[in-house]
């Protein structure tokens, strides 16, 4: 199979070093790969030690922009937004949100809250463990989220409701290279689910893009179906 594109990467605009390429720098990279598409999507801005500061996104869009226009691949310009509240409000204005081409939404440990521990710990109890999930359905509710980022990493939720929900909504579940934490029955749930998935590196640096071993390793081991994955190119070499 072929991987035909990457949307969830980072670049230097995620602060303190986390990126260490230029968006200039990571889509040149893509490019080289062969890749259809290619997105970064840096840390969203309440994240107190890697977001991106706000006014970097308007910098990011002209810098997406102007590489469209020498590119013939696809280039979007995302963020991975912080789930901050149980109402499922993220770190991101509407203004903020009209600036992207996709909005990504994960929970990061290090992220600015309106609450005080709200979620707790990824061994968090039953009780716990709804509020997480109502938290992340109430954000599908809310936005319009193309992607949830590495789904019960730093936090527990009831995985089967979550990715019913996205597929009423559309979302896509990320299988992320570097963080895929599901148990054998949460696997089978996101397949019993009918949601659709889309494989994505979760690239600090360039050397990293479309680098899936572990993500496709989870594919063949839960028999995750090709055709409900949206960034591979179902041929077999």
């Amino acid at each position: 199979m072929e991987i035909t594109g990457d949307y969830h990467t980072h670049s230097k605009y995620s602060k303190n070093n986390h990126g260490k390429n230029t968006i200039e720098e990571m889509v040149s990279y893509a490019k080289d790969l062969g890749l259809v598409s290619y997105a970064v999507t840096d840390h969203g801005p309440k994240h107190i030690f890697f977001g991106i500061k706000p006014e970097n996104i308007d910098k990011a869009r002209k810098e997406v922009d102007e590489l469209k226009q020498k590119n013939s691949m696809n280039i979007f310009l995302g963020v991975e937004a912080n789930l901050i509240g149980k109402d499922g409000s993220i770190d991101l204005d509407e203004e903020q949100i009209k600036k992207l081409d996709l909005l990504l939404v994960g929970y990061h440990k290090g992220t600015r809250t309106d609450f005080v521990n709200i979620f707790r710990c990824m061994f968090c109890g039953k009780k716990q463990r709804e509020i997480n999930t109502l938290a992340y359905i109430n954000c599908l509710n809310k936005y319009k989220v193309d992607i949830i980022t590495h789904l019960n990493e730093y936090i527990r939720v009831d995985v089967y409701k979550v990715a019913l929900e996205a597929k009423k909504k559309g979302t896509l579940i990320e299988l992320n290279n570097k963080h895929i934490n599901f148990s054998e029955k949460e696997a089978n749930d996101l397949v019993r689910s009918g949601c659709s998935f889309i494989l994505s590196s979760d690239a600090h640096k360039k050397q990293n893009i479309a680098k899936l071993d572990r993500a496709l390793d989870f594919v063949m081991k839960y028999n995750i179906p090709l055709e409900r994955i949206v960034n591979v190119d179902r041929v077999y070499k």
